[in-house]
């Protein structure tokens, strides 16, 4: 049987990743392929809805899930009916508010999702919790009142500065601040690497006393306990300590008054202590001319210690050593090190996610690649408060590349995981495939995260990628696309002005 040409099989396996791009592309704006998610409508009450139409939109946790189907006024409220376009679970105690997106543009209806031991709504049902939007006359009220205290204040500065006195005085004020702002500029420039230093010393110092909080609070909490007992046990002993330590400040007054021609003359022997001093440090510098005079004989190969530094033998064992430096230096630049930075847009989060990469090859076939990034996945729990310092992702992988296909294994994302590499055209183009999050990421994920990606190598420091993430859950599946650099040490070393 005749085996498919490269171009063939590389046509092959762009056909099918352009069909699975498609296909995650319409599974993520939620268009099925065999009709609609089913139906599903649920009512919302609210006293005002104003600028609220119908076919305005519904989103939860800011993705579209639906729109609205009907109004229908009541005696007291407005009942809204929300019908969804794709498949959504909504707690009964989620929060239902009207939005708008941006300063002038549509309302539509907000949903936060409600904690996980509330079970869903079902078809037909009332969203209990709602928020009510607040009133444009309400605001205007408000900036109305804000600005009687504009006007108020404007006043008070026209009376303090409209005279010849208040307007030269304001000059004043503004030379000074000029001037102020000129010097800060210089200390800022003389003092831009102490700063930048401090501030970094005082973030990893921040960053530790962040994580040991806890601990130092509790421990604290211990000591202040102890020594509030231990006040209470010997209340009586303090009262009488005190009271000797004021008794000792008052003697020592005292004694200070009564001798005080006694510490002059102590002061005095002080002085001359230190003339003293000064004749023992001129004895010292007569020593250090003698010690001159032995090194120059010890030059000249006098002596014991003279000897043994001109020997030739001595000579020829540090020019050994120091050859010995020379290659281990030699090797210790034959290591390869390169820094780089990506980026890349998740169509299921709406946003962006950056990579900061340190890329070690020790030789040609194999390397070591250390990420960091940042998790941006939704959480469904509002308790939960995700910051950057919870939300860092590590990479630690080590890369073993045999003919055109490398090897990957190690931490991926914060979790143990392996991947494969296929290297095409003359490694202009790459295929990859990993997995991690073998238990899957959470309670929405049963199977392992499976990521997939098509990347191009533009030239030799840029390059761009497209693919999906999480292939095998539907909750977090996604497509994304991105770029990136890297550079090894030579541009680094440009940069640093080491070339």
């Amino acid at each position: 049987m005749k085996s498919l040409t490269p171009e063939t099989r590389v046509g092959l396996l762009t056909l099918a990743t352009a069909a699975a791009l498609i296909y995650l592309s319409v599974k993520t704006a939620g268009i099925s392929f065999f009709g609609g998610p089913g139906e599903f409508s649920f009512n919302i009450n609210f006293r005002s809805v104003s600028g609220v139409e119908l076919r305005s939109k519904v989103k939860l946790s800011g993705v579209e899930i639906g729109y609205i189907e009907d109004i229908v006024l009541n005696e007291d409220h407005a009942s809204v009916k929300a019908r969804l376009t794709r498949k959504a679970g909504i707690r009964k105690n989620a929060l239902a508010t009207i939005r708008t997106s941006g300063l002038l543009g549509e309302k539509y209806i907000e949903i936060v999702q409600g904690t996980k031991d509330q079970p869903f709504i079902k078809q037909g049902e009332t969203l209990k919790r709602v928020q009510e939007p607040t009133d444009v006359s309400d605001i205007v009220n408000k900036v109305g009142e804000a600005m009687e205290d504009v006007r108020s204040v404007t006043s008070s500065l026209k009376n303090v500065f409209g005279t010849l006195e208040g307007e030269q005085s304001l000059k004043n004020i503004l030379k000074n601040i000029d001037e102020a702002s000129a010097n800060m500029k210089a200390i800022l420039a003389e003092n831009r690497k102490s700063l930048k230093i401090t501030l970094d010393n005082f973030s990893i110092i921040s960053e530790a006393f962040s994580k040991n909080a806890p601990t130092m609070a509790a421990n604290l909490e211990k000591i202040s306990s102890g020594l509030r007992e231990i006040i209470e046990r010997n209340k009586d002993n303090l009262t009488d300590g005190i009271a000797n330590i004021k008794e000792l400040t008052t003697n020592f007054n005292e004694m200070l008054k009564e001798n005080r021609k006694n510490l002059k003359i102590t002061f005095d022997n002080m002085a001359t202590a230190s003339a003293k001093i000064d004749e023992v440090m001129v004895s010292i510098k007569k020593v250090s001319g003698s010690v001159e005079k032995v090194t120059s004989k010890i030059e000249r190969g006098e002596g014991t210690i003279g000897k043994l530094v001109n020997d030739e033998e001595v000579y020829d064992n540090l020019n050994k050593t120091l050859s010995g430096a020379g290659k281990f230096i030699g090797k210790a630049e034959e290591l390869r090190i390169s820094l780089g930075l990506r980026g890349e847009w998740q169509s299921q989060m709406k946003e962006g996610k950056s990579f900061f990469s340190l890329k070690i090859e020790p030789r040609e076939d194999r390397y070591y690649l250390l990420e960091l990034s940042e998790d941006i996945r939704r959480d469904d729990d509002p308790a939960i408060t995700r910051n950057t310092l919870n939300s860092l992702l590590y990479t630690i992988t080590m890369a073993k590349r045999i003919s055109d296909i490398t090897l990957r294994a190690g931490l991926i994302e914060s979790s143990a995981g392996a991947g494969v590499d296929l290297y095409m055209f003359g490694d202009k183009l790459m295929a990859s495939v990993e997995a991690f999050n073998l238990a899957g990421y959470d309670n929405n994920t049963d199977n392992a995260q499976i990521k997939a990606q098509l990347r191009w190598n533009v030239q030799k420091y840029v390059y761009f990628y497209l693919g999906g993430d999480e292939l095998l859950n539907e909750y977090y599946r996604t497509f994304l696309f991105g770029g990136g650099i890297m550079f090894d040490e030579n541009v680094l070393k440009m940069v640093a002005g080491m070339r």
